[in-house]
């Protein structure tokens, strides 16, 4: 029997670097704020024990430095999926149904605004229940639980909600919805 529910981690990338404003977008590497606040992230994560099964990163130079900043453990699968970069809703949503079915836990890490789209999607009405009103920014992460309902609006029930900013320096606080 498969598993009805299924757990997705939406991690925007850490904060960019624009001190070379010709540079490709593509090509942007994360600033030295965000390496912090990536480094902050998966401490958060490590503590949590919110390992993901697989991770799945946009070929963004600042995304797939943001994820070599989590450390996650070598034996998960990363995979580069070109339609992470700057995705919009319907290719979120399509990547969606591309979840593996022998995996619970997975973890994307990619760019607004199909992030915050996305997230706005899954959580329908819930979404208004946000107390802030940028609802992610740089390297955020949304952990949701999904139901297996046939319609991604409204489908997801947001688990954690961390912001770097939410985490003490050293710590482990999160922020729950």
């Amino acid at each position: 029997m498969s598993d009805p529910f299924k757990e997705l981690m939406l991690l925007r990338h850490a904060k960019s670097d624009w001190k070379n404003p010709d540079q490709p977008d593509i090509d942007r590497p994360i600033s030295d704020k965000g390496k912090k606040s990536a480094c902050k992230m998966a401490q958060w994560l490590k503590q949590q024990q919110l390992m993901p099964d697989a991770v799945w990163v946009s070929p963004a130079k600042r995304a797939q430095q943001t994820l070599k900043r989590l450390q996650l453990p070598k034996e998960i699968p990363v995979t580069t999926v070109d339609h992470l970069y700057l995705a919009n809703l319907d290719q979120l949503e399509q990547l969606l149904t591309r979840f593996p079915e022998s995996m619970h836990r997975l973890l994307w890490i990619g760019h607004n605004p199909g992030f915050e789209q996305f997230l706005a999607r899954l959580l329908g009405p819930a979404v208004q229940a946000q107390p802030h009103n940028k609802p992610f920014p740089t390297a955020t992460l949304a952990h949701l639980l999904l139901s297996d309902q046939p319609s991604n609006e409204g489908r997801g029930r947001l688990l954690h909600y961390v912001r770097p900013k939410d985490l003490k320096k050293a710590g482990s606080e999160t922020t729950r919805s």
